[in-house]
Parts: C-alpha cells; sequence; structure tokens
C-alpha cells in the first residue's frame, strides 16, 4: 500500500517509474480488487467532504434573525401590553406566516441544488484486474488507471500515462479561458505552477479533445480542488453585496419609521392631554409602521 512520504516530489515532479514504484501501479491491467479494497480504507471516498448540515429548527429560527422581524415582535408585545390582543395576534401570525414561506423556500432550494450534484456526480473508465470497467468516480483509489476523451470530465487529480492530441478546459481551477495541451511529459521542477503542470489532469476539469490514459495519483480533499474547497469551509460565510445593501436599507427604513413615530407621538401628546387616548393613538402608530415595514421587506 502507498504511503505518503512528507519529503516526496509531487505528483508532477517525480520520474513516471518513480511514481509507479511509489504507488504500486506499475502492472499495466490495473489494481486488484484487494488492493482497491486496502487503499479505498485508507484513503476513502474520492468525494469532497461536506460540512455538515444545519438543523431544520436552526434553520427556521435564523428566518427570524432581522431587524425588521424584531421590530415587528416589539409592536407585537407593546400591542399586547396596551389590551390590543387582535392587533398582537395579526402582527405574529403575519411573522410567523412570513418565516414559514421563507424557510420552505430554502428548503426546496436546498433540496433541488442536492438532486442536480448526486445527478452531476461523474462516472470514471477505470482499468481493473486486466478489465476496463466504468464505476462511480468517489471509487476511485489512487494507482488507478484511468480512460479519458473528449466530454469527460476528470474524475480525480491524475498524471499522464499515455495520450493523443488531449486538451482540457481548467478554467474551472486555473482560470485559464481556453483548453490546456496536455503530454506525459517528465522532467517538470516542483515548483511548476498549477497552470503549468501539462503532465497532470485535476479533478473537475473537462477533456476538449484527444484522449489518454492517466493515473489517479490524488482523490478526494488531496486533490487541488479539495484543497480550495478546504480553504473555503474553514472561511466564515460573508454576506453578499446585496445582503449588506439590502440591511443597510433596512437601518435607514427602521431609523426613518422610528423617527415618524416619534414626531407623531409627540404631536398626539400636545394635542391632547389625556394619557389613555394617547397610549392608544401610540399603539396604533407602531402597528401601522409595523405594516409599512413588512410591504418594504
Amino acid at each position: 500500500m502507498p504511503v505518503a512520504s512528507p519529503n516526496r516530489l509531487p505528483s508532477h515532479a517525480q520520474p513516471l517509474p518513480e511514481l509507479l514504484r511509489h504507488l504500486e501501479a506499475g502492472d499495466p491491467t490495473g489494481l486488484a480488487e484487494s488492493q482497491v479494497a486496502a487503499r479505498q480504507a485508507q484513503h476513502g471516498p474520492n468525494a469532497l467532504s461536506e460540512a455538515p448540515p444545519e438543523p431544520l429548527w436552526k434553520k427556521f429560527l435564523a428566518q427570524f434573525n432581522e431587524l425588521v422581524v424584531w421590530i415587528l415582535i416589539a409592536a407585537a408585545v407593546i400591542s399586547g401590553v396596551l389590551g390590543d390582543l387582535a392587533d398582537m395576534a395579526a402582527i405574529l401570525a403575519i411573522i410567523l406566516l412570513n418565516g414559514v414561506i421563507g424557510f420552505l423556500q430554502e428548503h426546496r432550494a436546498e433540496k433541488a441544488l442536492a438532486a442536480l450534484a448526486k445527478l452531476s456526480a461523474p462516472t470514471a473508465r477505470v482499468r481493473r484486474s486486466g478489465q476496463t470497467v466504468v464505476i462511480p468516480a468517489t471509487q476511485l483509489v489512487p494507482g488507478d488507471r484511468i480512460e479519458i476523451g473528449a466530454g469527460d470530465c476528470i474524475p480525480a487529480d491524475a498524471r499522464m500515462v499515455s495520450g493523443f492530441g488531449l486538451r482540457v478546459q481548467e478554467a474551472s481551477l486555473t482560470g485559464e479561458s481556453v483548453p490546456v495541451e496536455k503530454a506525459p511529459a517528465d522532467g517538470l521542477a516542483a515548483e511548476t505552477s498549477l497552470g503549468d503542470r501539462v503532465n497532470m489532469l485535476f479533478m473537475s476539469t473537462v477533456v476538449a479533445a484527444g484522449k489518454a490514459e492517466a493515473l489517479v495519483t490524488e482523490t478526494g480533499m488531496q486533490t487541488e480542488l479539495g484543497k480550495i474547497a478546504g480553504l473555503l469551509q474553514r472561511q466564515e460565510a460573508e454576506p453578499t453585496p446585496l445582503q449588506r445593501r439590502l440591511g443597510e436599507l433596512g437601518k435607514i427604513l427602521v431609523i426613518g419609521c422610528l423617527s415618524i413615530v416619534v414626531v407623531v407621538f409627540l404631536l398626539e401628546i400636545r394635542r391632547t392631554g389625556d394619557r389613555k387616548s394617547t397610549r392608544l393613538n401610540s399603539s396604533h402608530t407602531v402597528i401601522s409602521y409595523a405594516v409599512f415595514c413588512l410591504k418594504k421587506k
């Protein structure tokens, strides 16, 4: 079984015979089933790890974590304190309905994306025990010999063994706008940049032309794509520019509406000395503000 070494040269810089020896993949008929099982146990599935799913109750409560919603809740509480139970019930019902609708829309979108991801999971043509078979790409292990052709999505990082006229679209990984020519070359320096590793094929890139046989060198989170995914998972999600602008707009609306509430309240105090009437009118003002904010939202 191949063992990783901290001093080992990267896959693109090793001479091909040395790489074959390190991966114990010198047999051109491919790996035996016993070798595949051992390597699957060591390396795990050839898939990117995903963050644990967030509990449904947290997703539901997140629908109420907005400034405007908290203002509406405060308006409902004030209405209840002042005895306007009907208004309080109406505001709470609107808040709850808004949260349920938002939660259902988000949940359906996540299910649709998950279904799409399963449909797009690639397969791989791999040589094992002298036969070429098509398997789910998640079952690949280091040392597998894969066959690829035009239109294929490369299922793992691999070193070219042989090929003819191979060109690969690597825009998803390197940003290169045109397909890159690939060849089974030796002698690349260890510090060769990702876009110049002409003897390597990378997970998720697409074959534009030609065909080749390649040796799987890294799978799952050890691939170049997996390294990027790992960095992204360690970063906290930041709000998008649209979310930031909507948040700023919400603050402006809240400040403006509260200013109007204060002005109307002071005018009511000046107009009448009846404290009970003032309290009731103030309650109606707060409720009107709540309905206005909900429409804006």
